[in-house]
């Protein structure tokens, strides 16, 4: 079965931080907005991207996920960083409960991003997750993104063993 969740955003018009803020298609609506979710019942996500560079300015942009319902944010994907002005570029990273991470990896929280660029922490992910983005220096106007999160579990069927 799959769940499908879609963010639509602007990044940033001017140099900082600042989390997705706009209703994300298919999230539950007990969820605030810029919040995708849940996805406590799936295996697997894969996150598709379509991101371009903030005007003047790079353009960093997370998936950041909560273990705690929505209080505390950690990294979970940071996209390749965006030149100034770059056009749309296509990004695909799959996250499943299966994989093991090979050692620890830097992570960052809440308004303050720490993983690499075009890194992802593999293995277990909690029941929501959400945008960062962080424009540059010279940002002086933001460009839409778009994010789909295609949510998967493992088939089980009735009577099957």
């Amino acid at each position: 079965m799959l769940a499908s969740f879609v963010f639509s955003e602007v990044s940033p018009n001017a140099p900082g931080s600042a989390a997705s803020r706009n209703a994300v298609g298919g999230a539950a609506s007990y969820l605030p907005l810029g919040v995708a979710g849940p996805l406590d019942d799936y295996d697997a996500l894969q996150i598709t991207a379509e991101l371009q560079g903030g005007n003047g300015g790079t353009l960093d942009v997370y998936v950041q996920t909560s273990p705690d319902q929505g209080v505390t944010w950690y990294d979970f994907v940071h996209f390749a960083t965006l030149a100034s002005n770059a056009a749309v570029t296509p990004f695909a990273v799959t996250a499943s409960l299966y994989t093991q991470a090979v050692a620890p990896v830097l992570v960052g929280k809440n308004l303050t991003p720490a993983l690499a660029a075009a890194t992802f922490v593999s293995g277990a992910f909690s029941d929501r997750v959400r945008l960062l983005f962080v424009a540059g220096a010279g940002t002086v106007a933001g460009r839409p993104q778009k994010v789909t999160v295609l949510a998967q579990r493992t088939s089980r069927r009735r009577g099957s063993r």
